[in-house]
């Protein structure tokens, strides 16, 4: 009976210190879930990018980082690059 008590209680201890234990497949996130920000090119085209190293920004110069909100309002389209 003892034993059992004690690794109740370690179990216990375990879950209280340490949190729930996570799922060993983490869900992955899809672009738009990743940021509320993109990265546009106010100087060439209307598309955004999520990732500011996307190739389609690599002759762009002039980078802007706005919201996603902002960019959609504002008639920008998601990069081809990234769908």
């Amino acid at each position: 009976m003892k034993t059992l008590r004690k690794a109740l209680t370690l179990i216990a201890i375990t879950f209280t210190l340490g949190g729930v234990v996570e799922p060993l497949t983490a869900p992955v996130p899809t672009a738009e879930a990743k940021s509320a920000k993109v990265w546009i090119a106010p100087n060439h085209g209307h598309r955004y990018h999520f990732d500011k190293t996307c190739r389609g920004l690599n002759h762009a110069g002039k980078l802007k980082h706005v919201t996603k909100k902002w960019a959609k309002s504002h008639h920008y389209t998601l990069c081809g690059w990234e769908k």
